[in-house]
């Protein structure tokens, strides 16, 4: 039920948020609508109270709604060679081959871009969207040793190999790494 909730909506081969987002933010929407409307019969009541409570709620739930509303106005594309990411009226198109580094977050991957002058971390939400081509060549990367570090997670990961595929399988994503994941099992020696 899960996945079919946070299924993204596709539309032109574009991905947006999907179906569980919209509800939320109609709910909080109607739920604004009816804080406005106790606020204002509050106050033709002369019901200081009410209309201050039910107006304070109001604003609460309707800076929310502008905060949602800007955090989901959002869509993902990804072709072979590269993707396309619109967020905060910001366009990303990111090759991957320029990506030089990755931090796994809470429910999104953040990518730098060599070719970006700013040096700033991209966002990918891996909840709203389905990035299976991105993660699949990050996980190619990290094997291909694109990914080194001095400081590894797990000992002996200095290229982030075994880091990155429980990333995707701990995120729901391993059906892209099942080839890694048995390669993994049989090279390293996993310390949990």
């Amino acid at each position: 039920m899960n996945n079919k909730n946070f299924k993204p909506k596709y539309e032109n081969k574009t991905q947006k948020p999907g179906k569980f987002q919209k509800f939320i933010m109609y709910f909080l929407m109607f739920l604004d609508g009816f804080l406005i409307l106790f606020s204002t019969l509050g106050f033709f009541m002369k019901e200081a109270e009410m209309a201050l409570v039910f107006g304070g709620l109001a604003l609460f739930f309707l800076a929310a709604v502008i905060f949602l509303k800007r955090a989901y106005n959002t869509s993902y594309q990804e072709s072979a060679e590269y993707f396309i990411l619109k967020s905060r009226n910001k366009e990303y198109q990111v090759f991957y081959e320029n990506i030089i580094d990755r931090q796994p977050s809470l429910n999104e991957i953040t990518i730098l871009d060599k070719t970006k002058s700013d040096k700033e971390y991209i966002r990918v939400n891996i909840k709203f969207f389905k990035p299976e081509i991105l993660l699949r060549k990050i996980a190619d990367m990290a094997f291909d040793g694109k990914f080194n570090t001095l400081n590894p997670v797990y000992p002996g990961d200095s290229n982030r190999e075994v880091e990155t595929v429980y990333y995707l399988v701990g995120n729901r994503y391993g059906y892209l790494v099942e080839d890694y994941v048995e390669k993994i099992e049989n090279e390293y020696q996993v310390y949990d």
